[in-house]
């Protein structure tokens, strides 16, 4: 694939997701390609370096061509405080980027949060079972093959990594792995149980996940019962 071009589009339940392709180096990001972003983003983009440049114009581009796809054209798409992409009051959205590839997903704001996450299952690091998993994911994640033991792992580990993305704009702080329990089925959906331990909340969370070439991505919606979101710009 073109690095900094669209690998594809797709309609999910959360939203719209549209993938960029990454070149697998460091080096600075073409001026031609700068130029595709809005020019506040490339005046910022200009100031990164390293991967960081390559994630940040992938992770715009992603953005505003899933935005695209629901007919709008943001103004400037920089970051919240905590490296949220800051996106228009209209829509809502969220990115995530491994190797080679950038996801964004984006939908209407309806008073509720999204987030995405793309992992590479490959290969397996059962060594962070204890760190990413409850007592109770534990319990039911030893209990299977380690085959299946790691892809049960990393598929929480990344419905986790979208859950503290959408969480964010509610809470405002890092949310820990302890702090969420992840429970898949065998139909692209998964239950997640909160226990903050700041007790905020309560949320409604809807999370799926689907099985890639290599990849696993992941997105989770939620709708906070009793709260209003806080976005700090820079």
């Amino acid at each position: 694939m073109t690095p900094f071009h669209v690998a594809y589009h797709h309609a999910t339940p959360h939203g719209v997701l549209s993938a960029v392709s990454l070149p697998d180096t460091s080096d600075p990001v073409p001026e031609e390609v700068l130029e595709r972003l809005h020019p506040e983003e490339a005046v910022f983009a200009r100031g990164l370096r390293g991967f960081r440049q390559v994630q940040f114009v992938g992770g715009r581009l992603a953005l505003r061509a899933a935005a695209a796809q629901l007919g709008h054209q943001p103004p400037a798409m920089l970051e919240t405080l905590r490296g949220a992409p800051l996106l228009p009051a209209s829509l809502i959205g969220s990115v995530s980027h491994k190797r080679e590839l950038a996801v964004a997903l984006v939908a209407p704001s309806l008073g509720d949060t999204i987030g995405v996450d793309l992992e590479e299952y490959g290969p397996p690091r059962m060594s962070i079972l204890e760190r990413v998993l409850t007592p109770a994911e534990l319990e039911q994640v030893r209990a299977l093959p380690d085959d299946r033991a790691w892809l049960s792992t990393i598929l929480r580990f990344s419905v986790k990594e979208a859950v503290y993305k959408a969480l964010d704009p509610w809470v405002q702080r890092y949310v820990d792995f302890q702090e969420a329990a992840v429970y898949p089925d065998l139909e692209g959906r998964a239950e997640v149980s909160l226990d903050l331990s700041q007790r905020e909340g309560p949320f409604q969370i809807e999370a799926r996940y689907h099985w890639l070439a290599g990849r696993i991505l992941t997105s989770v919606r939620i709708r906070p019962v009793a709260l209003e979101p806080v976005v700090r710009t820079r």
